[in-house]
């Protein structure tokens, strides 16, 4: 079973996207996947932000029913694993708001940005917001899931085949209270 089904109806993200940057940076008529959308906190924004073509994906069905009940107008759908169900190319744009924190293993980030470089369109936009640490750590989550806080520039360098374009870190409470830093990363697929 998912971790984060059990904790599905009483968790809270908080980590934000970088507002500004990512309307300065993405179109409007942008077709955007919001690859481990949880409850679709993050696509609703996106969606109150004006883009109305985004697609919320997440592997833990208690997240999205949390998502479908919250928010009903938005496309929100359990996908179990890879490989993703996108053709190659598929959009313009793909968003992670804490999902490699959620991923202890570089293995398994590995495979996970090697879909995400194959469903983005050539010169398509990756946007990470993710909890960051600057000598970089794995832990067990205060709700019992395990996480990794990589430093920033290991975050950087696991983004083979991408361009970063914008990397910025600022402070962030996470889901538990805690103040960590998170980095907001804008990279283009080469």
């Amino acid at each position: 079973m998912n971790k984060w089904d059990d904790v599905a109806e009483e968790v809270n993200f908080n980590l934000q996207i970088a507002e500004k940057e990512f309307i300065d940076a993405v179109s409007s008529k942008a077709k955007i996947l919001d690859f481990g959308c949880g409850y679709g906190r993050i696509t609703h924004q996106l969606f109150q932000l004006g883009f109305y073509n985004v697609l919320g994906i997440d592997t833990s069905k208690e997240m999205i029913h949390r998502g479908l009940n919250q928010y009903p107008y938005l496309d929100l759908r359990y996908l179990p694993g890879s490989p993703l169900p996108f053709g190659d190319d598929e959009f313009d744009v793909v968003v992670t708001c804490a999902v490699f924190t959620c991923i202890p293993h570089s293995e398994a980030r590995n495979k996970v940005l090697s879909e995400l470089y194959r469903v983005l369109k050539s010169d398509g936009v990756l946007y990470l917001a993710e909890f960051c640490s600057d000598e970089g750590k794995t832990f067990i989550s205060g709700v019992g899931v395990p996480m990794w806080h990589g430093a920033p520039s290991e975050i950087e360098q696991m983004l083979e085949g991408f361009k970063v374009t914008n990397s910025t870190v600022v402070e962030n409470k996470t889901m538990t209270g805690h103040i960590s830093k998170a980095i907001h990363l804008f990279a283009r697929k080469v």
